[in-house]
């Protein structure tokens, strides 16, 4: 499989994290939950099939933690990990398979901790907006704060 273009990008505090992801983390920090808030961007072409159309999941050890594609619910999706260590992989999944994108991450996750991943994949170009040349993930971890609360 030949390298596709990818970025991974580490945002940081100044970066607005989209309204459903951050109240998808407020619940989880209520309820000192610890894991990951996933939210893929993902956009309806006009036409049924093409060849950016893609899913996108995250894995930890091949094992298949969340996934988005055309038909699942667009809104984030949390998935409880436990505290510790854990490499997790990320990747997005074309119709051809030398345009798939991948990589791996460890992350160290304590009681409370939750990684908020957002990915914008390749996509069909729609009328308002166009689509990015490469995948795109934004990654942060929002640290549990002492005496509850992320």
């Amino acid at each position: 499989m030949k390298n596709q273009p990818l970025k991974v990008i580490q945002f940081g505090d100044e970066e607005k994290i989209p309204w459903r992801v951050r109240s998808s983390l407020k619940r989880a920090a209520r309820r000192g939950r610890t894991g990951i808030i996933f939210h893929a961007a993902m956009r309806d072409s006009f036409r049924s099939m093409t060849f950016k159309w893609s899913i996108v999941l995250i894995e930890s050890g091949g094992v298949e933690l969340c996934r988005k594609d055309g038909t699942t619910l667009k809104r984030p999706k949390f998935v409880g990990l436990s505290p510790g260590v854990h490499t997790l992989s990320f990747r997005v999944i074309r119709a051809r398979r030398s345009r798939e994108t991948f990589f791996e991450k460890e992350i160290s996750l304590r009681e409370g901790d939750v990684l908020v991943a957002l990915c914008e994949p390749i996509q069909p170009n729609v009328f308002y907006r166009r689509s990015p040349e490469e995948d795109i993930w934004r990654l942060r971890k929002i640290e549990s704060r002492p005496g509850g609360g992320a």
